[in-house]
């Protein structure tokens, strides 16, 4: 009976042995999870950190133009309930008024025959009824430097015939470019218009109230203001007839170029070779130079992330050295008990 007792000594240590060598690895693993957790948490909180301020910063840009936004619209409606709308504004069943646009084209054209071009597109101006404005001519010259003949029109025909004029030019070469602008002007006319009519009401009184006037000084004033009503007459009646001529004629651009290169003289590709290799240099330098200015901006700007990036590495390394630590402990310490309880079992 006394010699049973310490085999079941024996046996509980063994077990409680066994426990402890499987409880080891479980407990590694739990402590092993914890510091991969904290080292994901270090990281989403730098994340977040810098995130917060760039959203901080963002938040407040579009704080301020909102700020911005609300001051404008309290200002637009402090002046919509000042001045009340007019009922042509308001009112979108209103006509678009048509005859009150000013069209203008632009065309650029490579011709064969420079010469004959231009006389064309200048006769053909006067056909419709319009005329030449203005025109210049660059012809080829060996001292000059000029190769090819060219040159520019600036024609005015009537706005009926502006969509017509605009195609059939094209026609007389090979169109560069061409594009058409309108600018309707009709509220524009319209505020003009009552402006002078109003002028004129005011002309009139102002002159029965200099019919009427007995003092001299009277008199004075009241042809003062008249002057300055006469002179804001005239300044509108000129817009206005200003306007009228620019939509009763539509204005052309016309550029010409002749593609036909002057037989007689030759252009040899080398006659500007150092020039062309010493600017092909500075812009190079020029290039290199930007290149290395924007690294450094990009690396003194990338400085704050290589710093969060080293301190979590510097993390990262410390607790994986210290996990191979601790595993290193704990299997010296599984060898160790395993060696007792081979010499227990020998025993």
């Amino acid at each position: 009976m006394d010699q049973e007792k310490p085999t079941r000594n024996l046996g509980f240590v063994k077990n409680t042995s066994e426990d402890s060598r499987r409880e080891k690895p479980m407990l590694f693993k739990t402590r092993k999870n914890s510091l991969w957790g904290m080292v994901i948490i270090v990281c989403c909180l730098v994340m977040v950190m810098t995130g917060g301020c760039f959203s901080g910063s963002t938040q407040e840009n579009s704080k301020s133009a909102a700020d911005e936004s609300m001051v404008s619209d309290q200002a637009t409606g402090e002046t919509a309930n000042a001045a009340p709308v007019p009922e042509a504004t308001a009112n979108a069943s209103v006509p678009f008024d048509t005859s009150k646009i000013i069209y203008t084209g632009n065309i650029s054209l490579n011709t064969e025959d420079y010469q004959n071009t231009f006389e064309r597109i200048s006769s053909y101006a006067a056909e419709l009824g319009g005329f030449v404005q203005d025109s210049g001519s660059n012809y080829a010259s060996e001292q000059a430097g000029v190769q090819a003949n060219s040159g520019y029109l600036t024609i005015r025909v009537p706005s009926d015939k502006f969509s017509e004029a605009m195609t059939q030019i094209q026609t007389w070469g090979s169109p560069i470019s061409a594009n058409v602008n309108s600018t309707n002007i009709s509220q524009q006319y319209e505020d003009v218009q009552a402006r002078l009519n109003n002028l004129r009401i005011e002309e009139g009184r102002l002159l029965e109230y200099l019919k009427q006037a007995t003092n001299i000084t009277d008199m004075l004033a009241i042809e003062s203001e008249l002057n300055r009503v006469r002179t804001e007459i005239d300044s509108l009646t000129t817009t206005i007839k200003n306007w009228d001529t620019e939509m009763a004629y539509s204005t052309i651009y016309v550029s010409l170029y002749e593609k036909r290169l002057s037989s007689t003289t030759v252009s040899s590709p080398f006659s500007e070779i150092f020039t062309k290799i010493g600017e092909g240099f500075v812009t190079s330098i020029n290039v290199l130079l930007y290149i290395i200015a924007f690294l450094v901006v990009l690396i003194f700007r990338l400085i704050p992330f290589a710093a969060i990036a080293g301190l979590g590495f510097f993390i990262f390394i410390k607790i994986r050295k210290k996990i191979k630590e601790r595993k290193k402990t704990a299997k010296k310490i599984e060898t160790g008990k395993m060696e007792d309880e081979k010499t227990e079992n020998k025993n």
